[in-house]
């Protein structure tokens, strides 16, 4: 059943029922032809979103930050969102933003501020305290673009695991883009994926995401979520393009000896859980 009426009308606001649900679109017509575009309801309000921002030091930065994750999640037309700030031990006034930032919008919480373990413990720390539907992070270093957060956010709903991949590396500095480039090729030689990044700001249907055992909270918690999901066969995922921007304030704490050595006692123990124990059958992601 239509309401729209006929004939060369310009920009008519109309309704349409299909199967008994109503559908608000615009038409727009040129002269006594068909319709040129049809604008439906985004299907963003069909679902709901948890997006942690965890921090360490980022008091130049974490402001824009969540910014720029509320105006992109608005945008897209996400009505139903949380953002969770988490600080990893910041000794530079982080932890009083985000409380001011917390403070002035419901939809903004902050979470206790722990002692700091590294970006693992913080994300998996935010995505314990996540409630909706989807759950993922954003870095509290606005370095992400909001062409990035639209690629994501364009994504929610249609599969099971949005991962974003690096696609300016040249913003960071040469030996990140080294240790990254040589991160990937090992990685997916081991497990016998082909992703084009692991260490992004991935997002995840949360039943999904509750299938997954961690073993660590270190710097290659996100190589762990992902592996299990991807070698499971079960989950489906998406690559997302993903700029990034130079850092306006700090520097990174990614290359560190002691990072790598983590990264590489994690490594093995998932090979050996993947090819000698087999996949768990469920899990769950607990940042306590």
């Amino acid at each position: 059943m239509s309401t729209c009426p006929e004939g060369p009308d310009t920009n008519v606001p109309c309704e349409l029922e299909l199967e008994s649900n109503p559908v608000h679109v615009k038409l727009i017509m040129i002269g006594d032809k068909k319709p040129s575009q049809i604008e439906t309801k985004p299907k963003a309000d069909l679902f709901s979103v948890s997006v942690a921002i965890p921090a360490l030091n980022e008091a130049g930065n974490i402001t824009s930050a969540v910014k720029a994750t509320k105006d992109a999640l608005e945008k897209h037309g996400f009505s139903d969102f949380e953002i969770i700030l988490i600080d990893g031990g910041s000794s530079d006034g982080t932890p009083k933003i985000m409380d001011e930032i917390g403070s002035q919008d419901g939809r903004i919480k902050v979470g206790p501020h722990i002692i700091s373990r590294g970006l693992g413990h913080s994300v998996t720390h935010g995505f314990s305290c996540a409630t909706k539907q989807y759950v993922g992070w954003f870095p509290g270093d606005n370095e992400t673009l909001p062409e990035t957060m639209k690629n994501v956010f364009a994504e929610i709903g249609k599969v099971d695991v949005i991962i974003p991949y690096t696609v300016n590396p040249w913003v960071r500095t040469p030996g990140r883009r080294i240790l990254s480039a040589v991160y990937l090729k090992t990685f997916n030689a081991v497990f016998g994926t082909r992703l084009k990044y692991f260490n992004g700001p991935c997002f995840f249907r949360r039943p999904v995401l509750d299938t997954v055992i961690m073993s660590t909270d270190g710097p290659a918690y996100m190589m762990e979520i992902l592996v299990q999901l991807v070698k499971s066969g079960e989950a489906s995922y998406v690559e997302v393009p993903m700029y990034l921007k130079a850092r306006d304030y700090g520097k990174s704490s990614v290359l560190k000896w002691g990072n790598v050595w983590e990264i590489a006692k994690t490594a093995a123990k998932l090979f050996f859980r993947i090819h000698f124990c087999g996949l768990p059958k469920k899990g769950g992601v607990d940042g306590n």
